[in-house]
């Protein structure tokens, strides 16, 4: 099997649709169905189905990513070792605001692990504005909240959401839950608001922002109500379980995303293995 091919159907896999893994990796999306049908032909199977916009593996297609990711790998692998040691560059890595401090400083010190030299840059946002520019080549790697529904990129760690109150603060001391939110394209932003209209609970929407810490405060300092993922809620403010006074937040699972135009010292075999280890902590 042409390993051209194979990176193209795992970057479909990875990415969960044809268009964005043709940004990735540089091909239109024309190319990128030309390529699958080689590949199906090839194979003398189907590999997807589509219904409507949604776009699933056959069975024969979930046979194939693990066989196609350690293929990969061990090409990739074979290609560090036989390759002249690459030009000193940067490990360019995207976080969103939500993990950059539970999370970056155990990942950076798991790749300084393997890598001590290397250099690393980050670069936040949130995760709808970090996956352009991993498409365009701009990143390396970024941690992400898993899209629903897609095996995209390689699990780091999973965790739930909670409501977070001023300091002894029950939602009962309300009439009206002033909520401090993420930005709507975040799955708590959503999920609180459909949430809460279901039980019947007022609220206003007061403040929206791409930051935990600032999300934080406006809870601490304005007395505002908020929800976020369970890691970066502060211990010091009042968190309550989701499904218990207040509505269920949705669970995720963080993700370390390879850009198809990966770093030359990190291929897909380290930074599966990366991703292992920090799961594993």
């Amino acid at each position: 099997m042409d390993t051209e091919l194979l990176r193209t159907f795992m970057a479909i896999v990875d990415t969960g649709s044809f268009t964005r893994a043709a940004k990735q990796i540089f091909r239109t999306q024309a190319a990128v169905s030309q390529q699958m049908k080689r590949l199906e032909q090839v194979l003398g199977k189907a590999l997807f189905e589509r219904d409507g916009r949604a776009l699933t593996l056959t069975p024969d297609g979930k046979a194939l990513v693990s066989y196609a990711r350690r293929i990969l790998n061990l090409h990739d692998e074979a290609l560090q070792k036989l390759q002249q040691e690459p030009e000193r560059c940067p490990l360019r890595i995207g976080c969103p605001d939500d993990y950059l401090v539970t999370v970056m400083p155990a990942l950076i010190q798991r790749i300084h692990d393997y890598l001590p030299d290397i250099e690393i840059q980050v670069f936040g946002g949130s995760s709808s504005r970090l996956r352009p520019q991993l498409d365009a080549g701009e990143l390396n790697l970024s941690v992400m909240t898993r899209r629903a529904d897609s095996d995209e990129g390689y699990l780091l760690y999973q965790d739930r959401g909670v409501w977070v109150l001023p300091p002894a603060m029950t939602p009962d001391d309300f009439d009206v839950l002033p909520l401090a939110l993420a930005e709507p394209d975040c799955k708590f932003h959503s999920t609180a608001l459909d949430g809460l209209d279901k039980i019947g609970k007022p609220y206003k929407v007061l403040t929206v922002a791409n930051s935990t810490l600032l999300l934080s405060e406006m809870v601490r300092r304005n007395g505002m109500v908020s929800a976020m993922i369970r890691s970066s809620a502060p211990d010091d403010l009042t968190l309550i379980e989701a499904g218990t006074l207040l509505p269920e937040l949705t669970s995720v699972s963080v993700v370390l995303v390879m850009s198809a135009s990966h770093h030359p010292k990190m291929p897909a075999a380290l930074v599966q293995q990366i991703s292992q280890g920090f799961a594993a902590e």
